[in-house]
């Protein structure tokens, strides 16, 4: 398996010329790949604590007061994501893992901020750090709270209506849940529920992701976004998918900076052992995202075939659109408007897995031609 994934990376590898980072990166100063020292920290992490371990740090040095992340709860039944202020460690690792599940950001985040008395960290979606760079820019009293911005990688979140369907075939004796986590573990992960009779359920993260990568159940917005790695953020952190990495036993992120005061931060941690890492080329990170990044920023095609899903999306890239990737766009659009429908999302569900699973391989392949 080791050879294969080996042969694979270097027969699909891509190339990166600067022209094209800048389009899907944008302005950087420096790029990482590390892990949080502290074991403790990648426990519950959808990758290597990185973002936890920054942010328990800056408040341990009393560089920040606070930190507005998102956590998941449970309510009736049903999983929903909700941000809060940590103002702890223990706070911020109960906010650890994905979310692949809808929030709303300026109605539910930005007033947790503006009432906020101190300075604070802001983790969030790139299309979040968005809507606060601009709500900053109108707002100096804002601007000065914020003192870093981190943007988690995103290729697109979900309605809750996913989440609660994989939910209905786990709890076949419809007991109560009382925790549930997206992704935790090594490479692609597991996904954990628990519920009142102590009973703990983990499943393979792709039982969840066959789905939300075909783009079923989709938000609607995330049509209109480019925007994958974070343009407006201090620190950009996700995934690293590399072959290579899946190796190594401990999953790194890679961390995209963009500031001086984001590079120093990071700096500071890999000298104190915080964090345990190194930089790395920047089409390093860029091979990590090779599939997810050209098909979250062509926009255009999207907007060629907006009529698919029902909508007028606005091309704000212009972009050259290949063959391949009208391919991948009209698989995106109908996929998620098929998810909206009663009929479709029947259909979804009663199909066996494996028939997604084929599709979603065909689907990638597009992607990576």
């Amino acid at each position: 398996m080791k050879i294969l994934d080996r042969f694979l990376g270097k027969v699909l590898r891509k190339q990166w010329p600067p022209e094209l980072v800048e389009k899907y990166v944008g302005n950087y100063r420096q790029t990482y790949l590390a892990y949080a020292t502290d074991e403790s920290f990648r426990v519950n992490a959808a990758s290597g604590g990185s973002v936890t371990s920054l942010l328990a740090y800056l408040l341990q040095i009393g560089q920040i007061d606070g930190a507005l992340v998102c956590r998941t709860r449970v309510e009736e039944n049903k999983v929903r994501a909700e941000f809060f202020i940590a103002k702890t460690v223990e706070e911020l690792k109960s906010a650890q893992g994905s979310k692949y599940i809808s929030v709303f950001f300026a109605s539910q985040a930005t007033p947790l901020i503006r009432k906020f008395n101190g300075r604070l960290a802001v983790v969030g979606l790139p299309c979040d750090i968005d809507i606060l760079t601009r709500g900053c820019q109108d707002n100096m009293e804002l601007k000065e709270k914020v003192i870093l911005k981190i943007a988690l990688f995103c290729g697109g979140n979900s309605e809750p209506i996913l989440t609660e369907r994989i939910l209905r075939r786990l709890n076949h004796e419809n007991h109560n849940l009382t925790d549930f986590r997206f992704k935790i573990g090594h490479w692609h992960g597991n996904l954990r529920a628990s519920f009142d009779n102590g009973q703990i359920i983990t499943k393979p993260f792709s039982c969840f992701s066959d789905y939300r990568n075909l783009y079923f159940f989709c938000q609607r917005k995330c049509h209109y976004c480019h925007d994958h790695t974070g343009y407006f953020s201090d620190i950009s952190a996700g995934d690293i998918w590399s072959f290579r990495m899946k190796e190594h036993p401990i999953k790194h992120n890679s961390l995209i900076t963009r500031s001086e005061l984001g590079d120093q931060i990071v700096q500071n941690a890999l000298s104190e052992k915080i964090l345990t890492g190194h930089t790395e080329p920047i089409n390093e990170i860029c091979e990590g995202q090779a599939r997810t990044l050209p098909t979250h920023y062509n926009v255009t095609a999207r907007s060629r075939l907006g009529w698919i899903a029902g909508e007028k999306i606005k091309d704000t890239v212009h972009a050259r659109v290949r063959w391949n990737e009208y391919i991948v766009a009209a698989m995106v659009l109908f996929n998620e408007r098929f998810s909206r429908s009663k009929m479709g999302q029947k259909i979804i569900f009663k199909m066996p897995r494996q028939v997604w699973k084929l599709y979603l391989y065909f689907y990638k392949m597009m992607e990576s031609l």
